[in-house]
């Protein structure tokens, strides 16, 4: 009776033993096919790669590294915004006031921004909501619109373009982004380089031989930007000034005074109302009084 209990027990141990293998051999099949893109993947990545790089435009830093999902940019956006901000304050009043087309072959030609079609495609909704101008999609910060576009419109990228971040050395970008301290020790190496990238964008921008304007927007670029490229006081970046935008203290005085202005009427009006009531009454009591003092 025990002998024919212990093989009961073991035929039931073996049916279980084989139920629990053969629930297992689904589970283990599903995980080896969750895990082999990720192999694959992880394979294709370890092996030798060919050139992506890019051909950029000679004398410049950008290159592009392209794969299956990346497109690498190497130029600082920030950079190149803050750049573009400098010659749009402190460059473009002055020739448009001197009516001066920019040739094409000059660094500081809208058309040679890299970023530049993609920066106008940015739609500010709100102070927390910045939109792609492509697809319409919505982010909360600038930054993540950026990040967008690397991502995905990065085949929109002019060819051709320049990094103007290339640049900020001879603009002053960092007056622009605040980054620096105004008080940081000048490497006179630094500054004489900056000088001659400066003095080489004015030459080829805006040569003197040209006309009389590009003879006076070149005297005006070195002073507005080179002269400051020394380590030795004076000359200060944007001597000459830049464009004048309305102060933002000066808006709201405005706004405010406006708003201001029909609350202070509409009290002057009541006063003089209430003023006109109380001298005629006190005229008809004055008349009353004069009546009463009469003899009978």
């Amino acid at each position: 009776m025990e002998k024919k209990r212990r093989i009961g027990f073991e035929f039931i141990n073996k049916n279980d033993r084989n139920h629990r293998i053969t629930l297992l051999i689904p589970l283990i099949c599903s995980l080896l096919l969750l895990y082999s893109p990720l192999l694959v993947s992880s394979s294709v990545d370890s092996s030798p790669q060919t050139n992506l790089q890019g051909t950029g435009v000679p004398g410049s830093s950008v290159q592009t590294q392209e794969g299956p999902h990346v497109h690498e940019v190497h130029c600082s956006r920030e950079r190149s915004r803050a750049a573009w901000s400098v010659i749009q304050e402190y460059l473009m009043p002055y020739v448009e006031r001197e009516k001066y087309q920019l040739s094409s072959q000059c660094k500081l030609h809208p058309n040679n921004d890299l970023f530049r079609d993609q920066e106008e495609h940015k739609i500010h909704v709100d102070i927390h909501e910045w939109r792609c101008g492509y697809c319409k999609k919505s982010f909360r910060a600038e930054n993540n619109l950026d990040q967008h576009f690397d991502n995905r419109h990065s085949n929109l990228l002019k060819s051709n373009g320049k990094c103007l971040a290339d640049l900020c050395g001879a603009l002053h970008c960092d007056l622009m982004m605040d980054t620096k301290s105004r008080k940081s020790k000048c490497n006179p190496a630094a500054a004489a380089k900056n000088r001659h990238l400066c003095e080489s964008l004015a030459d080829s921008c805006f040569p003197v031989n040209h006309s009389p304007s590009a003879s006076r927007l070149h005297d005006l670029f070195l002073r507005q930007f080179c002269d400051a490229h020394t380590c030795s006081r004076g000359s200060k970046p944007f001597a000459k000034g830049g464009r004048k935008n309305t102060s933002v203290f000066y808006l709201a005085i405005s706004i405010l005074t406006l708003m201001l202005l029909p609350i202070f009427y509409t009290l002057v009006y009541l006063y003089q109302s209430q003023m006109r009531r109380g001298t005629q009454e006190l005229k008809r009591i004055s008349k009353l009084g004069h009546q009463k003092s009469k003899p009978s």
